[in-house]
């Protein structure tokens, strides 16, 4: 019951930051992240899973960012375009995947559509207690 309570909170903190984050740094098409689960690591202290899901509206994207952890990146819906440091933009459609280094750049995360909606689903797995998302300055 204590462990389902934490994960409750932790959960909720999450969703704080990750709401917080959007509000004061993401543009209106900015996807909609929903945090599905959050569970440490036992064989691996101070490490935790959390899964979850980007919707991305129609012309939507995120601004350039980098996770505190590995990111594994699943297209369920329509389809995205990723660029990765300097490496040029590539376009995954439904069934594709691609992963993400700790603290690498994602510098392009789009709907590669201006009429249809796409969703990402996300495994990060990062230091507990670690903000997943941290944006990049703006040049």
């Amino acid at each position: 019951m204590k462990r389902i309570i934490v994960l409750i909170l932790l959960v909720a903190s999450i969703l704080a930051v990750a709401a917080s984050a959007r509000a004061q740094n993401a543009p209106a098409s900015a996807g909609v992240v929903h945090v599905l689960m959050t569970q440490a690591l036992t064989d691996q202290p101070g490490t935790d899973v959390t899964v979850l899901t980007v919707d991305y509206p129609p012309g939507g994207s995120t601004p350039p960012h980098e996770h505190p952890g590995h990111t594994y990146a699943y297209v369920l819906e329509g389809a995205i375009v990723s660029q990765l440091d300097d490496q040029p933009p590539q376009t995954f459609t439904a069934g594709q995947m691609w992963s993400e280094s700790p603290h690498q750049h994602h510098m392009v995360s789009k709907n590669a559509s201006t009429t249809a909606s796409a969703k990402l689903l996300v495994f990060m797995i990062a230091p507990h207690g670690r903000k997943l998302t941290e944006f990049l300055p703006t040049k």
